[in-house]
């Protein structure tokens, strides 16, 4: 049997982009992100130790889309995951917040971010963390059970039915030609599949 594959967690990436070593994790909530995500759609980027986030309202993400030409039913996440599978996802830090810019078409979208309160930070952050955690192990089990299908020998089904006639593999030896049941030893001749209930006997030549 197949393992399910884990469902399409929200996306998220690191950055900055590339090889060399993560400084922070941009990850997203709300909007069309399953149960978890209902609510007004953001975005945060946290060191893990300090958190920011566009805080938007409905009113303000209904403008930001306005103001990118995006349709009132159009989900960012999708538009934040695909910047994420192409690494565009660029973080800056600046005196009094932070901005975040999702390359990509038709137009890039450059958004505000405001550092997060402490308290509600830990809360954020602890969710995310375990959030993290969960994905991970949902993810090893997947990959178990994968190779573990993978690794398996596949039964060959058993044929059920009566004995096949198989043709002498070299009838120049004088066996049964081909079609031709062998005869088991004992096996009576008139009925075949049935043992003779008394040995065959000879002429015996000293009566005649």
């Amino acid at each position: 049997m197949v393992p399910v594959r884990p469902p399409l967690s929200p996306p998220l990436c690191t950055l900055p982009p590339g090889p060399g070593p993560a400084r922070f994790v941009c990850y997203c909530e709300g909007e069309g992100i399953g149960a978890k995500g209902q609510g007004c759609f953001n975005l945060y980027v946290t060191d893990a130790a300090e958190l920011w986030s566009t805080c938007f309202t409905p009113d303000s993400l209904a403008a930001l889309k306005a103001r990118f030409g995006l349709n009132a039913d159009e989900d960012i996440a999708r538009r934040f995951r695909a910047a994420c599978e192409q690494q565009a996802v660029t973080f800056t830090l600046l005196e009094d917040g932070a901005s975040l810019t999702l390359s990509g078409e038709p137009l890039a979208l450059d958004l505000n971010l405001s550092k997060v309160p402490g308290p509600e930070a830990v809360s954020r952050l602890q969710a995310l963390t375990l959030g993290l955690a969960e994905r991970v192990c949902s993810l090893e089990r997947w990959l178990t059970a994968a190779e573990e299908t993978a690794a398996s020998p596949r039964k060959m089904p058993r044929l059920v039915g009566p004995p096949q006639f198989l043709p002498d593999p070299d009838p120049q030896r004088g066996g049964p030609g081909p079609g031709v049941r062998r005869r088991c030893p004992g096996e009576s001749l008139i009925n075949p599949g049935f043992k003779s209930k008394k040995p065959a006997s000879g002429v015996d030549f000293d009566d005649l």
